[in-house]
């Protein structure tokens, strides 16, 4: 299948047929980062295959893809995956308020932990050489360290670390579900973390409009609190507002298209 290779951990994708039963397979790889290996260190390329075998109890209405078959072959893996039928639906304010929730009890149940890499990673190995070297340094980029340390002072959560709608298939057979793929490094990450991904995702694909995306940010905010609320976790609307903005600064603001990196900014501004 053709596929844009944006993860370095993605090798190959295809759709294997086998007595009229398809599956979908997914080749992960180590990467490799030359003369950036001691930034790097070991890249957590084998974070999706472990997770899908995982126990962890997804909340309700997430599930994983079925695992039909994995084949490790050490700086390779081959997952065997349920080709997922996916159901030709808008992605409307309820669906968004419905993901944000179990996106919200995820965190609850794995709620806790020092700061992992992955922020930092992003923002040492590319925020640095692509911002800070700029001869028109923005102003957020002057703001970044600051920001930074108050991200990794908020209380961590362990979720998907790209829980953008496309990786929430929504399967035809129960479409007020969702189907988990493509699920990122699993290390603790800023509580509202994962809001930052589910709002833009769309829009950075061009699939939906900047100015569309102040009330699914309120909603999803509010949601998200609902989902921490179930699995009894605590936290201030503030914490979960600095975690989404924040952790999208860090993201996407400085490699964004004009129109979102201004709406991005903005936000990050804000803080």
């Amino acid at each position: 299948m053709a596929f844009d290779p944006v993860a370095l951990t993605t090798a190959a994708v295809y759709r294997v047929v086998s007595a009229g039963e398809p599956a979908f397979v997914k080749v992960l790889r180590r990467p490799v980062f030359p003369g950036f290996e001691e930034l790097v260190g070991e890249f957590p390329w084998r974070d999706e295959a472990e997770f899908l075998v995982s126990d962890f109890v997804l909340p309700p209405g997430m599930r994983r893809p079925r695992v039909l078959r994995v084949d490790d072959l050490g700086d390779r893996i081959g997952l065997w995956l349920e080709d997922v039928v996916c159901a030709d639906v808008p992605w409307d304010l309820p669906r968004f308020r419905r993901a944000a929730v179990a996106l919200g009890r995820w965190a609850g149940r794995r709620f806790g932990g020092a700061p992992g890499r992955a922020l930092r990673l992003l923002y040492e190995g590319r925020l640095v050489r692509e911002a800070f070297l700029r001869p028109d340094c923005p102003p957020l980029a002057g703001r970044m360290p600051d920001l930074l340390a108050r991200l990794e002072a908020l209380p961590q959560a362990t979720g998907h670390n790209d829980a953008c709608p496309q990786n929430l298939l929504v399967p035809l057979d129960d479409p007020e579900s969702f189907v988990v793929i493509d699920v990122g490094w699993q290390c603790p990450n800023p509580v509202g973390a994962d809001l930052g991904q589910l709002l833009v995702g769309l829009a950075q694909a061009g699939r939906m409009a900047v100015a569309d995306l102040p009330p699914v940010r309120e909603a999803i905010i509010d949601a998200y609190l609902e989902g921490l609320r179930l699995e009894h976790r605590a936290v201030s609307r503030e914490e979960v507002v600095l975690g989404c903005d924040g952790t999208l600064a860090v993201r996407s603001a400085f490699h964004s298209e004009p129109e979102l990196a201004e709406y991005l900014v903005e936000r990050a501004m804000a803080l």
